[in-house]
């Protein structure tokens, strides 16, 4: 075997003679997350948000607002969250999560307004029942014959969409719908 083809010996010869050591270098100081503007303390960054059965919805943007609605006795918790976009405008999104005893699933939508009647209007026109399944308001097969239950299952609906009407009117007033119906009604 020719010596200089002998892997062994090159390394044994690199361990012998170590590399020359590299001056110390330093790590450039982190960005800050938040940077103080005009715009305020909370600084804009990249956002991407789901939507149930279509391309994610990605844009410059920051969070302005978030609530939620999960009352206990209804399998569906509701959320809203309200971005300023960037390039102006707002991008809303409305994530409706599936709680037990359903199997956890979430169904999301999201658009751009570029005003905030826009927003209000997507909002108010949204049904929470629109995409659920029809597992999520039927009581369990084992309850399926307990004596109103059916009754009790048909009354989830109304109760839901009552629900995510009092979180809408709560967090960003009532519909425009409304309010322009009553603007036109005489005095």
């Amino acid at each position: 075997m020719d010596p200089g083809s002998d892997w062994t010996a090159l390394l044994a010869r690199r361990i012998d003679r170590p590399a020359p050591m590299a001056p110390p270098q330093h790590a450039p100081a982190p960005e800050p997350l938040a940077q103080e503007g005009p715009r305020g303390a909370f600084g804009f960054g990249f956002v991407v948000l789901p939507r149930h059965g279509r391309r994610p919805l990605g844009f410059q943007g920051r969070m302005l607002a978030c609530v939620e609605a999960a009352p206990p006795d209804l399998p569906v918790a509701s959320a809203v969250e309200l971005h300023e976009a960037e390039a102006g405008g707002f991008v809303c999104a409305i994530r409706h999560r599936l709680r037990p005893p359903l199997e956890e699933d979430l169904r999301c939508y999201a658009t751009f307004a570029p005003d905030a009647m826009a927003v209000l209007r997507f909002l108010h026109a949204h049904d929470p029942l629109r995409d659920l399944p029809v597992a999520a308001l039927l009581p369990p097969e084992d309850r399926l014959e307990e004596p109103g239950a059916l009754a009790a299952a048909a009354a989830l609906a109304p109760r839901l969409r009552g629900v995510w009407r009092e979180l809408l009117a709560a967090s960003f007033g009532p519909s425009p719908a409304a309010g322009e119906s009553r603007a036109e009604a005489p005095g």
